[in-house]
């Protein structure tokens, strides 16, 4: 019977320490490590496809940091690091309902997807978060797409859309444009 007890002792111990590192490998395919917020891998094999098959209005915000690769020459990549995470905080208290991304893990882009009306708005609120960022000392250039299109193949472009917008926002540096398609 002392021995039935051991075992049982034994596999529970084990199942609750598989449960534990389940959670952290979750948490580690779900959220980007530096920032805390939700990976690119989510965005582009989930949310960006689920937000596609949607029939409400949608708008994608692609965002890059102005001079990070200046930044880590002249203050190092801890300041680099410092000033991304910075960013993503202010990011994600931008918008609470919104989702915001880490588009790459090992990057200075940030993705933030809306769905429904205030998709409609996507061009305003990227000139006021360009604004809000540069008020905390965060560069950033803002391509913002939205559509109310239902057709798919609209809709599948507005990512490659707001890239583009993102780019050419790029060579003013630290602002916004925005396009309707």
């Amino acid at each position: 019977m002392l021995f039935l007890s051991a075992v049982v002792l034994f596999l529970v111990l084990w199942c609750t320490s598989l449960a534990r590192r389940q959670r952290r490998l979750d948490a580690i395919s779900l959220y980007d490590t530096l920032t805390g917020l939700l990976s690119g891998r989510v965005f582009e094999r989930e949310r960006w496809p689920a937000a596609v098959r949607d029939t409400a209005p949608v708008a994608f915000l692609f965002i890059d940091l102005d001079d990070l690769k200046a930044r880590n020459s002249t203050d190092g990549h801890k300041a680099g690091d410092a000033y991304i995470v910075s960013a993503a905080k202010h990011l994600e208290r931008r918008r609470g309902v919104d989702q915001v991304f880490r588009l790459h893990g090992a990057g200075d882009e940030f993705g933030i997807l809306i769905q429904g009306p205030e998709a409609r708005k996507a061009g305003e609120f990227a000139r006021v978060l360009v604004s809000d960022l540069a008020k905390v000392g965060i560069s950033a250039s803002v391509g913002a797409v939205s559509t109310d299109s239902v057709e798919h193949k609209v809709r599948a472009s507005v990512y490659a859309a707001a890239e583009a917008a993102m780019r050419e926002a790029k060579i003013k540096k630290g602002c916004a444009v925005a396009r309707v398609i």
